[in-house]
């Protein structure tokens, strides 16, 4: 373990703001918080946190009161073992936790005023809870915390116990956790989480406070990276949007998705620039007024290139494509949450919801994302269809055409929610 892991500040930025600024919502809402790292990862918490009346009904409520008492009492004043799962076990959320939460929703929702703040103005309004939209309202609050939950403890399984994620290569923790040093780092950072509560601190802050900040000791903040995406790197995109004639081209993006590099020297993989090659033609060519482009900080294992980022310069020094028509999504980590995130944007950018893009890529990998694997993965991963993918007009593209699903969030990834 790196040394200079003790020196990671175990602060975390401020939760919320007034309102939100350019984040990438769903049209026709508007978050009242700040788009964050947190936020990102669990809007409901959030919500409770601003939707009016929950604040002080979840501060009031004595079961709440007594299950944050219980869980603050489990936090370890001294060693314990085995180590380190038994400093991480503190802070994950039971069974019992978990249905003891739940029901006490359950009860506050059935307030009508309560339940049009929360749920009907914050979750149903943002689309992040799009999955459970046809539940009534005290199963899909149930249902979101009890997601809330699973992220949590999903967080600490990997980044404090060292469980493998989904995808160890690229995700899982930057510790050895069987090292002395990482149970005192543990210690360290539960100490400090315990210490650093609030006056206004709701029964779900120590937890959230605690899985945030392994997040930040793992340096697996990627979520919360590139933010606000609308008025920050794509602004300059999103003026053009708004300025132009659709009637001139048949589709309203290029969609093109990163091939990350295997090696530390490379800024991307070698597909990327066969795909970049294509869609570079079809812009030429007038296919499409935009194009954009897809992919984290996913490969190799914490590279410090962006996929995104690196596909707009060599789309503007190799090929010669206007910035302005570039917009970028520098979150997915994988084909699923490419389609997912592109999806997002198109809709929160305005790009016309009766007209089709075009996912170009290479004609191996266009095979594999207009087929039948990469839609069961989507599902399996994710939970929805993030829109809807056909044949192209050629060998190099598939059409697809948004849904408004792909704004639903998936805690259960903390790296790209």
């Amino acid at each position: 373990m790196r040394r200079a892991a003790f020196a990671v500040s175990l602060g975390i930025a401020a939760i919320l703001a007034p309102t939100s600024v350019g984040a990438q919502d769903l049209p026709g809402y508007r978050a009242p918080f700040a788009d964050t790292l947190q936020t990102r990862i669990f809007p409901l918490f959030a919500m409770l946190r601003r939707s009016p009346g929950w604040s002080s009904a979840l501060r009031q409520d004595r079961h709440l009161t007594k299950l944050a008492a219980e869980r603050a009492a489990r936090v370890p004043a001294a060693s314990c073992t085995p180590s380190p799962q038994c400093l991480a076990d503190a802070w994950t959320w039971t069974d019992a936790d978990i249905a003891t939460v739940e029901a006490r929703l359950r009860v506050l929702v059935r307030d009508p005023a309560m339940s049009r703040a929360l749920v009907a103005e914050q979750m149903r309004a943002s689309g992040r809870f799009g999955r459970y939209a046809a539940s009534g309202d005290g199963d899909l609050v149930a249902a979101a915390w009890r997601d809330a939950a699973a992220a949590i403890n999903r967080v600490i399984a990997v980044y404090a116990k060292g469980t493998p994620p989904r995808y160890p290569a690229i995700d899982a923790t930057i510790f050895e956790v069987e090292k002395p040093e990482f149970a005192v780092l543990l210690d360290v950072h539960g100490v400090a989480t315990a210490a650093l509560g609030a006056d206004d601190d709701l029964f779900f802050d120590p937890s959230l406070r605690y899985a945030i900040g392994l997040l930040h000791l793992n340096e697996r903040t990627n979520a919360g990276e590139y933010r606000p995406l609308l008025n920050g790197p794509n602004a300059a995109a999103i003026a053009e949007v708004a300025r132009t004639d659709w009637q001139k081209s048949p589709y309203s993006a290029l969609l093109v998705f990163g091939h990350g590099a295997e090696d530390a020297q490379s800024r991307t993989g070698p597909l990327t620039h066969i795909r970049l090659r294509i869609a570079a033609d079809r812009f030429a060519r007038g296919i499409a007024p935009f194009v954009i482009v897809s992919g984290g900080n996913v490969h190799p294992n914490r590279t410090s290139f962006n996929e995104a980022a690196e596909m707009k310069r060599l789309l503007v020094t190799q090929h010669g494509v206007p910035a302005d028509r570039i917009l970028i999504e520098p979150h997915a980590r994988h084909t699923t949450t490419n389609l997912r995130n592109v999806a997002r944007l198109m809709l929160a950018a305005g790009l016309p919801v009766d007209r089709e893009a075009l996912i170009v890529s290479d004609h191996r990998t266009i095979q594999y994302i207009a087929g039948a694997e990469l839609a069961q993965r989507n599902l399996d991963e994710m939970g929805i269809q993030p829109g809807r993918i056909t044949a192209g007009p050629d060998r190099f593209t598939a059409r697809f055409t948004p849904s408004p699903l792909a704004f639903h969030v998936e805690a259960l990834d903390p790296l790209d929610p």
